[in-house]
């Protein structure tokens, strides 16, 4: 309880956090200058959790700004408390549902999206909840900049072929698959990080997919 009370405050006073009940989470809708004060690219981690890859890239990529996006404030709360430790000015967490995300961003605004090991939502009757079903895939097309470019990183074997069948209801274009992301000839910018869950994966003899597209 005591661990609890001090993520919910941390999370109610943080900069790096955006959620219902403060000022900004109306304020910053379709308006990101607010927050960044300049007009850098926009990319967005979609089930950020931990944040990760938000804090990872965030670091290493000052010409970009980063926007982790989770309903869930224990998690965001570590990414959150990464960034102000090492004073981020280009990173912040967005705390709603992704069914909500065309309230926040303008269309043909983001530059890059990541959805970063979401529920793969095994049954059948919860394959519309799937974060790349076609209903989302739409409104991740829609938010995309032309040439844009939105990107699955998964474990998850059946998420990853549904997601293809998927993609070809789309606009989608370009779509290169790597069906394990972490061999050794591997190079790519998703490969320089591993998350939490990313490595449990592996140890369980899971090879992470990666699946890329473009608008």
């Amino acid at each position: 309880m005591k661990n609890k009370l001090i993520r919910y405050s941390f999370n109610e006073n943080s900069k790096y956090i955006i959620q219902e009940g403060k000022e900004i989470y109306d304020n910053i809708k379709k308006n990101w200058t607010i927050y960044f004060k300049n007009d850098k690219p926009l990319n967005i981690e979609l089930a950020c959790g931990y944040g990760e890859h938000t804090t990872h890239f965030s670091i290493n990529n000052f010409k970009n700004n980063y926007i982790g996006v989770d309903i869930k404030g224990a998690r965001i709360y570590k990414g959150a408390k990464k960034l102000q430790e090492i004073k981020s000015s280009n990173a912040v967490f967005l705390r709603t549902y992704i069914e909500n995300i065309d309230d926040f961003f303008e269309e043909k605004s983001v530059s890059n999206i990541l959805i970063s090991f979401p529920d793969p939502r095994p049954k059948k009757r919860d394959f519309k909840k799937r974060l790349t079903n076609v209903f989302f895939l739409n409104k991740y097309y829609n938010l995309l900049k032309k040439n844009g470019e939105l990107t699955l990183k998964t474990d998850d074997k059946s998420l990853f072929e549904f997601s293809l069948e998927e993609l070809k209801k789309t606009k989608f274009k370009n779509i290169i698959i790597n069906n394990n992301l972490h061999n050794n000839q591997s190079n790519h910018k998703f490969s320089e990080i591993k998350t939490k869950y990313e490595k449990k994966f592996m140890r369980n003899g899971l090879s992470i997919k990666l699946l890329t597209c473009t608008k």
